[in-house]
């Protein structure tokens, strides 16, 4: 067992040091750096940080999307025994300034003037706010500001000196001691520093990957924010512990032209790119001529039959040349589009809905379900390669123990549990019982083979005027498998029936009025249009045939723009503020229930 995350990292610079580490498009060329550079990038980074003033204990700050520094500046922060407190790139200086605050950070590593802009905003709010250092050089030199490639030369200078440093400053740090806060984007009120371990971390990848099984020639594709958990370990430090490596995409906006480009083997994503990508090959389909249309689901139900049957160890040959032709034919055209070499796509931070899950198990991509929280270093179960049950996200991984209260409740036990939310001991003692189990807040069950399904959060249950509980997320999950709709938000709560607030795609919206001969130009326009409405109702109504009677959803109200991060609504990890917007479109809300 390594006893931090840099010893992890020079672990695996030792065994494949020649071997791409990161990947990254630089203009019009892509640009490599082997573990090796990596390695002497994190050396002389720790001794030009020291140089700044930057000492043991100290809070950094990283504010940036996802780029080689940023990794740099985490592991050389471990080195200094500094605590590392990621910050979304996306979040307004007034969330900033609050996290800094809190957190008592001294240093701030920026990506540009953009984000950096925001500090200047709010750097006279933070008393302890003493270094910022920018990843761009600016156009013009700024005071007060450190550039990036001056500490790093700083620190070239500086090892030359102190040879020795580095290895002393390493060889003193201990497995126990909390190496980051992350702040966790709670649904209701301020975020939480949640303090984190390198003992919790080193234990999650090794069992993690033990179930993954990654490979020194696998590629990981990075889009996903480095500031959230999920990324920082799952799609970045888990890759580096077995040689890997990991290609940067350019932007959020782009992971499907980089996909081609960086053909990765091994994708960790959210499940709206997986949707996204099911959607939009079967919008294809449905808009080709009939032939292609019957080729293609044809092709889906042989690949799934094919899959049932080849685990069961049933399919025979004529199966077998079937599920070759429609592989030949269909499948390696959407593999293709995909780089090719796609092999394990990892989907978390929400449920994934079965269909998309059919959809890939069929062209023979069995998508890898995990579930996991900040407060227990990340990942708790990981579905089984090749071994998956529907609707469920997997089984626990190694190194811990789950059980299910009696209220439904899941429940986390061992090293990988949290040291505690940072100066807040009494709601870690309200996570965190007396017998040392930690009440994840998510309703679930675990079937007969230690599978866990989990049904909602316990504080989204909705109780309707008649007694019924309903978990909304299922619902939500199921209702944003429609091309038509894009997120959408259960009400009803002490009400007598279930309504939702809807957000369509209007992309695909304003496509359906056009065809139906509707002069429907903008979003207002479309959430006021009856035939609009009409429409959208019964694709609802298409979606909930398997919900009972009280889940079912009665009335919607279509909203002209998405929820914003900004306004409070969702979080940066996108995850609805439901008080936020039940307060928020209150009037709305209250005109569904008129009778």
């Amino acid at each position: 067992m390594f006893k931090s995350i840099v010893h992890l990292l020079f672990n695996t610079i030792d065994q494949y040091g020649k071997k791409d580490a990161l990947r990254y498009r630089e203009g019009d060329k892509v640009v490599s750096i082997s573990y090796e550079e990596l390695g002497e990038r994190v050396i002389n980074l720790t001794h030009g940080m020291s140089v700044l003033g930057i000492k043991e204990g100290d809070k950094i700050a990283i504010l940036s999307n996802n780029r080689p520094e940023w990794p740099i500046t985490d592991f050389a922060s471990f080195a200094l025994k500094a605590l590392v407190i990621p910050i979304y790139q996306t979040l307004p200086p007034n969330q900033i300034e609050y996290i800094l605050n809190d957190a008592q950070v001294r240093a701030v590593f920026v990506e540009n003037e953009l984000q950096l802009k925001k500090i200047e905003e709010i750097k006279k709010n933070i008393s302890t706010l003493e270094f910022i250092v920018i990843f761009d050089s600016p156009k013009t030199k700024k005071k007060g500001v450190e550039t990036f490639s001056s500490l790093i030369v700083n620190g070239e200078k500086h090892r030359k000196e102190h040879k020795d440093f580095f290895k002393k400053s390493i060889d003193k740090i201990k497995s126990e001691e909390i190496c980051t806060i992350v702040y966790t984007s709670g649904t209701t009120g301020n975020p939480k520093g949640v303090m984190l371990h390198h003992k919790g971390f080193v234990q999650d990848i090794i069992n993690a990957e033990a179930v993954l099984n990654i490979y020194p020639d696998d590629v990981f594709l990075s889009f996903l924010p480095l500031s959230h958990l999920y990324e920082r370990l799952a799609g970045h430090w888990t890759p580096i512990y077995r040689g890997a490596t990991i290609y940067y995409a350019r932007s959020i906006d782009t992971v499907i032209e980089d996909i081609a480009e960086a053909r990765p083997t091994i994708m960790v994503s959210v499940p709206r790119l997986y949707e996204k990508v099911a959607s939009a090959v079967q919008d294809q389909v449905e808009h080709g001529p009939a032939v292609k249309r019957n080729l293609f689901y044809w092709a889906i139900g042989t690949g799934l039959e094919y899959h049932e049957k080849r685990i069961e160890g049933t399919a025979g040959k004529w199966l077998e040349k079937r599920y070759q032709f429609a592989d030949k034919v269909v499948f390696s055209k959407i593999k293709k589009k995909l780089g090719g070499r796609f092999r394990c796509p990892i989907a978390g931070g929400a449920p994934l809905s079965v269909d998309t899950l059919k959809f890939f198990e069929a062209i023979g991509l069995r998508i890898v379900e995990g579930y996991g929280m900040t407060e227990t270093h990340l990942i708790i179960t990981l579905t089984p390669p090749g071994k998956t049950k529907y609707g469920s996200c997997g089984k626990p991984i190694g190194g811990l123990e789950l059980r299910i209260a009696e209220d439904g409740e899941v429940l986390i036990k061992g090293d990988i549990l949290m040291a505690g939310y940072y100066n807040q001991p009494e709601i870690t003692a309200e996570t965190i019982d007396k017998d040392g189990w930690l009440h994840t807040g998510d309703i679930g069950y675990l079937d007969e083979d230690n599978y866990l399904f989990l049904t909602d959060r316990k504080k989204n249950i909705i109780v309707t005027s008649g007694g019924k509980n309903v978990a909304p997320a299922p619902i939500e999950h199921k209702l944003k498998t429609s091309k038509y709709i894009d997120e959408v938000c259960l009400v009803g709560n002490q009400r007598k029936f279930i309504s939702a607030l809807i957000i369509p795609n209007y992309e695909l919206l304003k496509k359906w009025a056009k065809e139906n001969n509707l002069k429907l130009e903008s979003n207002e326009e479309l959430v006021k249009s009856k035939e609009v409405l009409d429409f959208m109702m019964n694709e609802v109504n298409n979606m909930q045939e398997e919900f009972a009677r009280y889940e079912a959803v009665k009335k919607i109200t279509l909203l002209p723009v998405p929820f914003s991060i900004d306004e409070g609504e969702i979080t940066p990890s996108l995850k609805i503020k439901r008080n936020v917007v039940e307060k928020k479109y209150k009037t709305l809300i209250d005109r569904m229930y008129v009778v």
